[in-house]
């Protein structure tokens, strides 16, 4: 496999200016090297005393494990914010904000849509089923977003995303939760033509919150007309235990930066001016490969993740990662989601995060408890 000679992390959403974000750096060593705790289940002794108290935690809407509640290690973060609130915040306005793009080059698209390293998804095939941009507001105040995608369950409220998108450690070490989440299908240009949906809660496999595993699961509230998220803008099936270098393979996201631009190093201000790098438009990579390229953390030998060329950075965190996907239908298969950005010989590379047995227990634990929501 390629070694990654340079790492671009980009772990976050939209933000104003590169040196705002608490999530993203040119180069985080100390990330790289961080060695990552896995939760123990408690003595049987304290089970039941744990159980009562995480059901409280829980209901009270603050994070939490519940072993014996939930699936062995799962993770249940309920959001507290109103939905008529969360309509509220995000105003037409809002939702029109794009960072401003100066002088930044354009990137030339590529002659084949197969093998594409960061276009815009325009006229290039159906509309990916399910695939939109989430708005949220980060712990300090900040209007961000990422990407989500509404997967396949009974209850067709389910959404697939980074869980890095929506918690972070502040300086002092402590979680802290995004908030006003909103997720809207199929948005473009400020609008979301398959209507507005809040976010009631999420639930993520162990691991997530040391980013060891980034997938992690929303559901959905249904919108100001009673209906699904899923009825709306449909779903893709998903897959846990596809290897993790299977290609071909094509990505979606919501970028509002580059993420380099295939030069090492790649030079700042790691921005392109084209529609689809300003959050408002849907972009995509594609390879026809069959292995995909090894993601090695900056500082690490271990390939934890798997990319392949493009350059979409921030914003597309969270998009799918998907095998089988048909241009006619814009139905594949969900394997992974977007988390960070590499550069590998010497061209920047999007890495996601497969998704393994640990997120299916999450998976099936929001799928069977949403029915009853």
């Amino acid at each position: 496999m390629p070694s990654a000679k340079h790492c671009v992390f980009m772990r976050g959403g939209t933000l104003s200016a590169a040196a705002a974000s608490p999530g993203y750096s040119h180069a985080r060593p100390g990330a790289a090297q961080k060695k990552y705790a896995v939760p123990r289940m408690p003595g049987s002794r304290m089970l039941a005393k744990l159980q009562q108290i995480s059901r409280a935690v829980s209901l009270a809407g603050i994070c939490c494990y519940a072993p014996g509640v939930l699936a062995a290690g799962v993770f249940e973060h309920v959001y507290a914010e109103a939905p008529d609130a969360v309509l509220a915040y995000w105003t037409d306005e809002k939702l029109l904000a794009v960072n401003d793009k100066g002088d930044a080059p354009l990137k030339p698209p590529v002659p084949d849509p197969l093998n594409s390293d960061g276009d815009a998804w325009e006229g290039t095939g159906a509309w990916p089923a399910g695939v939109g941009r989430l708005f949220f507001v980060r712990p300090g105040g900040q209007d961000a977003s990422c990407t989500a995608t509404v997967v396949e369950s009974a209850s067709r409220d389910v959404l697939v995303t980074a869980m890095h998108c929506l918690h972070a450690l502040s300086a002092q070490g402590a979680g802290e939760w995004s908030s006003h989440l909103l997720f809207l299908p199929a948005f473009r240009d400020g609008t979301g033509p398959q209507g507005r949906y809040t976010i009631r809660r999420l639930v993520a496999p162990p691991g997530a919150l040391e980013f060891e595993r980034d997938g992690a699961f929303l559901q959905a509230r249904a919108n100001s007309d009673g209906d699904s998220v899923g009825d709306i803008a449909g779903q893709q099936a998903i897959r846990f235990d596809a290897p993790p270098t299977a290609g071909p393979r094509i990505t979606f996201g919501y970028p509002v930066w580059a993420n380099a631009y295939g030069i090492l190093p790649p030079p700042p201000p790691y921005e392109l001016a084209n529609p689809e790098y300003s959050g408002q438009r849907l972009a995509y990579c594609a390879t026809q490969r069959t292995v995909l390229n090894g993601c090695k953390a900056f500082g690490s030998d271990v390939d934890r993740e798997w990319g392949m060329p493009c350059v979409q950075g921030p914003g597309s965190s969270g998009g799918p990662a998907m095998i089988d996907f048909d241009f006619g239908t814009g139905r594949g298969t969900v394997v992974g989601t977007n988390n960070m950005g590499v550069i590998v010989d010497e061209r920047a590379n999007l890495c996601a995060n497969a998704l393994d047995d640990a997120g299916r227990e999450a998976f099936e634990y929001i799928s069977r408890t949403s029915l009853a929501h």
